[in-house]
């Protein structure tokens, strides 16, 4: 059962990790980022960085849609992380029940308008936002 479903820069680390981890029972993490899912060191890191006992997949968005039907069978309760707002829209346009996003780091950048003092979105980020909830 999908949990949490978490907008977070860093991915994984110690907030997730330990505070929603703990707080959730979550029992398996998905993260849903291209750019980890394709490079090996940050694969390495990241499975560093789960505690022990919990499963962890890193996979592309693409692959994350075509699994959900899987996914979705799993006993596990699951917290899908993905690292920005355009992977988080193109999910969310594949796969229409997610109904609440948790929005954790984004950074501050040129054009960003601040939303908490952990997030900072740009216009598009905006749109994303507005767009990924169905």
């Amino acid at each position: 059962m999908i949990k949490l479903v978490r907008i977070d820069y860093r991915l994984l680390h110690g907030q997730v990790v330990f505070a929603w981890s703990k707080a959730l029972g979550i029992t398996r993490t998905i993260v849903v980022n291209d750019e980890a899912a394709t490079d090996d060191f940050k694969k390495m890191s990241l499975n560093l960085s789960k505690p022990s006992g919990m499963k962890l997949n890193i996979f592309t968005v693409d692959e994350t849609i075509k699994k959900m039907p899987k996914i979705e069978q799993l006993s596990d309760n699951i917290m899908l992380i993905f690292g920005n707002t355009g992977e988080t829209l193109k999910f969310c346009e594949a796969y229409s029940k997610i109904e609440e996003i948790n929005y954790g780091g984004l950074p501050n950048k040129e054009g960003a308008e601040q939303y908490s003092n952990a997030i900072h979105l740009v216009p598009s980020e905006v749109e994303d936002s507005k767009n990924s909830r169905t």
